[in-house]
């Protein structure tokens, strides 16, 4: 009490000093009592950024690359994968052609055709070839006789059986076409003048031709060269272009087969490559129809083999030998 009534003022200052203290204390965190220090860390401007969460993408707004055709799950049964008739109409229901083989005594082979009209013999012709058919265009009607695509001989008649002309030409009849007949060669593509048989236009690649179609005035060629090189052409006014398809090294191939189908926007070819070695190649490829820029190929098994193709708007079906695939073609514009 004599300390406190002496020294006032001193006791007074430690009074205020003390609770100060205290003050500031309860301030900051408590310190963790397990004996371990605890280091207080500071950082950078920097270094806090760095340590920001990254923000998640949205994807959806960023362009990336796909595989242009997508394959779609699903049964195929209602795809139809019939031919196109070739532009031949039909014939006249009065109008019968029946043709046999027979062989001379030098045992040289010809084709005997026998022409009904209403079920009475009217006209027989004899060509010398291994095989025969007949087909009919607004024209009029033509017997032919062929031996595979390398030669064949057509006779042509009008519907009064009056004869127009007869000629012998490379390749076999194959189409018809605003009033030109369609004769497939080896590696060519020949066009005779329907009324007079003459040629006035040809089509050549270099390579066996494998499949052809007419989109418009534009005529798109398949085809596979024994070698293993496989090319999809088309003629137009721009005159021939062409692209690989495919290109597997190889001493020769033993088998192959291209198929192909085209509308306004797309070409699709599917190919069966089978070379010496046995290692067959089997897929298809899509194009774009105007400058036959690549889009994607799809390769499917061994054994998986192509046998018909089909494009409906955006979507090729193919149609093997285990059942129909199908894949969706991507814009890629």
């Amino acid at each position: 009490m004599n300390s406190m009534g002496k020294y006032p003022a001193l006791f007074l200052f430690l009074l205020i000093l003390i609770s100060a203290a205290s003050v500031v204390y309860e301030e900051y965190p408590k310190l963790s009592n397990n004996n371990k220090t605890t280091r207080w860390e500071t950082s950078t401007r920097e270094e806090a950024l760095e340590r920001t969460p990254t923000a998640i993408t949205d994807n959806s707004t960023l362009p990336y690359s796909p595989n242009p055709l997508i394959e779609i799950d699903g049964k195929f049964k209602e795809v139809d994968f019939s031919e196109e008739y070739g532009g031949f109409i039909t014939c006249p229901q009065w109008l019968d052609i029946r043709w046999k083989r027979e062989a001379s005594p030098n045992n040289t082979v010809f084709i005997n055709f026998t022409v009904f009209i209403n079920n009475t013999s009217y006209l027989n012709m004899i060509l010398e070839e291994f095989s025969g058919s007949y087909f009919c265009t607004p024209e009029g009607v033509a017997v032919y006789g062929y031996y595979t695509r390398e030669h064949s001989t057509i006779a042509f008649f009008t519907y009064n059986l009056t004869p127009l002309w007869r000629t012998e030409y490379e390749g076999s009849p194959v189409a018809y076409k605003n009033g030109s007949i369609l004769l497939l060669g080896e590696k060519c593509l020949y066009m005779l003048n329907a009324k007079t048989g003459s040629l006035h236009d040809r089509k050549c690649v270099g390579e066996p031709i494998s499949a052809f179609k007419f989109m418009g005035e534009r005529l798109y060629i398949a085809a596979a060269h024994p070698k293993g090189m496989a090319h999809l052409y088309v003629f137009d006014n721009n005159g021939r272009r062409e692209v690989e398809v495919i290109n597997i090294p190889t001493f020769e191939l033993v088998g192959m087969r291209m198929l192909l189908d085209v509308n306004e926007r797309y070409v699709a070819v599917a190919y069966f490559l089978y070379p010496t070695d046995g290692t067959e190649r089997n897929g298809v490829c899509v194009f774009t129809a105007d400058d036959l820029r690549k889009i994607a190929c799809r390769e499917f098994e061994e054994w998986e083999r192509p046998e018909n193709v089909k494009l409906e708007g955006n979507i090729v079906y193919i149609k093997t030998t285990k059942g129909v695939k199908a894949y969706k073609i991507l814009s890629l514009e």
